[in-house]
Formats: structure tokens, sequence, C-alpha cells
């Protein structure tokens, strides 16, 4: 299958992050007021702060997952410049949910120049952690369309762009994965459906397709894979935060995390 949306997407990202060369990033001070204490789970989530997402709905939803895990701390990146390779240094997990950087951040009487999230430097720490430490990658939704080469190697995959935003089934839930076992089909009222090709089948496995109502597109919805000491899970639906509420995704995402980290998955109950 070949995807003929990925050039222009990534050639515009490509120039944005050029242009931006100069912008400040966090120091090794603010990272280190984040260090991870001992005994604790520690979990750093970059999520979409834009025009186009949520951000703060997608934390109040995932807060609210992983409320019940009272040694985990989640720690969440509101703006791109504070999403460094010394934040990440000690975390079990990072997740991801965003193709560019953030927009939002204090008060102003006008919007902060964007600071981007996937520097060359960011990229290089996401990939040591997850190979040579074992730090899990939880990465959802357009976290697939980055438009970098080396981190679709690392998840596995090449983005498929969606078409309009649209009911979605998600279906054909591996029952033979501990992330999906025992979870039948579910329906998300609104979302986008991105989808991914498989780059290495061999040491891939999906976890579930979609099915969008209008254009009956079927796609690849999520997957996991690992790479060196390290898990990686993706998952695609998430663009419309109405599906952080559904109970079938929430267990997934729950599962998802544990999974990703090699801890056992104890029943979800939120």
């Amino acid at each position: 299958m070949t995807n003929k949306n990925i050039t222009s997407r990534r050639t515009v990202l490509k120039t944005g992050i050029a242009s931006v060369t100069a912008a400040v990033t966090a120091s090794e001070a603010q990272a280190a007021s984040y260090a991870k204490n001992p005994g604790e789970t520690k979990i750093v989530a970059a999520l979409g702060h834009d025009s186009m997402h949520n951000g703060i709905a997608y934390e109040v939803h995932l807060r609210s997952i992983f409320s019940l895990k009272k040694d985990w701390r989640l720690i969440f990146v509101r703006q791109g410049k504070y999403f460094t390779p010394e934040l990440i240094s000690d975390a079990d997990l990072v997740m991801t949910q965003l193709f560019w950087g953030s927009d939002a951040g204090g008060i102003g009487d006008k919007l902060e120049k964007r600071v981007p999230a996937w520097t060359d430097e960011n990229i290089d720490a996401i990939i040591d952690n997850v190979k040579n430490r074992g730090m899990g990658l939880l990465a959802l939704h357009n976290s697939i369309w980055i438009g970098n080469e080396r981190f679709h190697d690392l998840i596995g995959t090449n983005p498929v762009l969606h078409q309009e935003i649209q009911p979605i089934i998600i279906k054909d839930l591996n029952r033979n994965h501990p992330i999906t076992d025992n979870i039948d089909k579910f329906f998300v009222n609104i979302d986008e459906q991105f989808n991914a090709e498989i780059k290495y089948p061999s040491d891939t496995t999906v976890l579930f397709r979609t099915l969008a109502v209008h254009d009956k597109n079927d796609a690849v919805g999520g997957w996991c894979r690992t790479q060196g000491r390290g898990r990686i899970v993706g998952l695609l639906p998430g663009h419309e935060h109405w599906i952080y509420r559904i109970p079938e995704y929430r267990e997934i995402l729950w599962r998802s995390a544990h999974w990703a980290m090699k801890k056992s998955i104890p029943p979800y109950s939120g």
C-alpha cells in the first residue's frame, strides 16, 4: 500500500522544525525537579496542545485512567520546550500524542511561538532509552505523523493519513495478546482514522483494526513490538477526547502502559 500523503506533510513539518532551530529548551535544572523518586513509576506524557488537539482534555482523562496507581507519577509536558532528553532519562514510560509542538502555555496577549518537541536530540533520546535502558513507549494517535524515519523505524510503521472525521468501529481485537484479550469490538461515535503500514511484520503484533463507518475504510488501529530492551505500543484512535471516556479503550490504555513497562497487568476497575 502506497501512502501518497506522506511527502507533502513531512516536507512541511521538516521545514517548520528547521525554521526554529534556535528555540529555547528546558534546562537540566528544570528537568531535575521532575527526577524520578525512589519507589515510584515515572511516566512522561507529551500531548498535543494546539489548534487541532485538546491537550487538557486528553490529560484529564488519562490521569483518571491511571489514578488508581498511587505510586505512578504522571508528568504532562504542555509545551514543546519542556520535552527534553534530561526529562525522559529516568522515565519508565513515555506517552506521546503530538506531531509538532505546542501553542499552549502561561498567560499572554498573543500566542507563543511553537517550540518543536520532535528535535533530533529528543528522537535520539527516545530511541536510546527504549533500546538500551528498557523504557516503554506508548505512541498515541498522531505520533505516527512526525515525519522522522528513525522514529518510524522504532515504532515499526509508516503513516497513512486519515480522511474525514467519522464514527469508527474498533474490531478484530487480538485474543492472543494481554493488551486486547477478552475485549470485544466497540463503537466510537467520532474520531480520525489514521492507518499504519506495518514495516516489519515478523516482529510486530497487530492488536486491533478499525473500520470507518462512512467510507468503509479498514485500517490497522493498534500494534506492539519489542526493540532492544524496550517495548512499544502504538494506538491510533484518540483525536477526539471522547474516546478516552469509552470503557474498552480505557482498559486498552491501562493494559498497554503496564505491558510496555513489563509490569504485571492487574484488572482495570476504573
